[in-house]
């Protein structure tokens, strides 16, 4: 028996039959808030209807029940908001759910001192991958031809995707769908973190079997915080646990590594696209000259924290010019690729479908290959740009600003430029 999986379920017949997979998350955070282990909750409630996740912080636990349940057109990522808090509300101790990409940002926003890890405590939830709103409406009304407003649920299990309305369910293979243009963002298929393990438990439905199947949600303790909140949790009667069934967890296993070689083969298919050497360099230079330079790219990125931009520094990149210089791209590549952790929001949020996320992706995997660091894991820290602004000046410069201004802007502004 393994002591660190479990099948859990809240003790709550109101929230089993309200949330899904035996609400065992909702019975969690119910624990964590009413018990003062926490001050809030940060995670995703349906927003207009269920295409519509928005983030939310919740102190509350009545308002809890309105985050139950699954929303797989979720493209947002909550780092942002847990960033606002603890900034506004310094020392706050904050329960997060999370996706695998939500786990990596927290990660590297950690290890550039914009949270502390100890204040947190993170429930990693499986992910098969998230739907863009647009597409997912599109597929189901051009495809299953029916009222995107009439569907109750959309859910990704075992590799197909369900559509379900009060009156019927469509089912089709998520690899189909793929191929014909809808499906999964390009990010998500090359992800390679189905189950974020650098969370203090995880939670999902791989590898229930039997009558757990609608019932229970299958736990993985990670860290000895996560034990320690869920032992809490138990005793305090919010939620039951038992031994995972063996053939549950060799399921689980199977599924894991599946969705890790459909991934690998997505990014090796899309890496290879771009070309290599010379031809990918002028593959980006010629995908990025549509650049409007609308800044969405880096307001987006969850690592994207310097304090002064460097591509509003007129010394490095010209103002005034559409698109900007090449060299407004290979600042933002500079900064980021090495730590990139393929969220996709920079994707997301360009108004000129520019692949910015393949483009960092594809940089960070070769970083990863040569200097074996790998983003979103505790494990050591960023090759090539340093945690903070402050730590490159001191590295190249000397930490001296005014000798950074002299080198960059002999032919473009005066050594005393501000």
């Amino acid at each position: 028996m393994n002591a660190s999986l479990f099948y859990g379920w809240s003790t709550s017949e109101q929230v089993r039959n309200s949330a899904a997979s035996g609400g065992f998350v909702t019975g969690i955070l119910l624990s964590l808030l009413n018990e003062g282990m926490v001050d809030a909750v940060c995670t995703l409630e349906k927003g207009e209807d269920l295409f519509d996740p928005r983030p939310v912080l919740i102190t509350d636990p009545h308002d809890l029940p309105a985050t139950t349940g699954s929303l797989y057109c979720g493209t947002v990522l909550t780092a942002d908001w847990i960033i606002q808090a603890t900034m506004t509300n310094p020392g706050m101790k904050i329960a997060a759910v999370v996706k695998g990409c939500d786990a990596k940002a927290v990660i590297e926003l950690v290890k550039r001192h914009k949270l502390e890890r100890d204040d947190l405590f993170l429930i990693g939830l499986n992910c098969s991958g998230t739907i863009s709103p647009t597409k997912a409406r599109s597929f189901i009304r051009n495809v299953c031809k029916t009222d995107p407003d009439s569907v109750r649920e959309l859910t990704i299990r075992n590799g197909r995707l369900y559509v379900i309305t009060p009156d019927t369910t469509f089912e089709y293979s998520l690899d189909n769908i793929e191929e014909s243009g809808f499906g999964r963002r390009d990010a998500c298929r090359r992800c390679d973190i189905p189950i974020p393990r650098q969370c203090d438990i995880v939670c999902g439905t791989w590898g229930l079997v039997g009558d757990n199947v609608k019932s229970a949600t299958f736990v993985e303790v990670c860290s000895k915080k996560g034990l320690k909140i869920l032992d809490q949790a138990r005793k305090s009667g919010y939620v039951e646990l038992f031994p995972a069934d063996q053939k549950g967890i060799l399921a689980r296993s199977r599924v894991e590594a599946a969705m890790l070689t459909l991934s690998a083969n997505n990014k090796r298919a899309m890496f290879s696209k771009m070309g290599s050497g010379f031809s990918r360099l002028t593959w980006i230079m010629k995908e990025t000259s549509r650049c409007i330079k609308c800044y969405q790219c880096s307001h987006a990125c969850p690592l994207c924290t310097c304090t002064e931009c460097q591509t509003k520094k007129p010394w490095l990149v010209k103002p005034g010019e559409i698109p900007p210089p090449f060299m407004f791209h290979l600042i933002r590549f500079s900064h980021i690729a090495d730590s990139c952790i393929n969220c996709g929001q920079c994707e997301d949020r360009c108004a000129m479908d520019i692949p910015v996320s393949l483009m960092m992706h594809a940089m960070q995997d070769e970083l990863q290959q040569k200097f074996g660091y790998k983003p979103g894991w505790p494990e050591g820290m960023p090759v090539l740009a340093k945690v903070n602004q402050y730590e490159e000046w001191e590295h190249y410069y000397g930490n001296r600003y005014d000798e950074m201004i002299r080198l960059f802007s002999k032919t473009v502004v005066p050594d005393n430029a501000e």
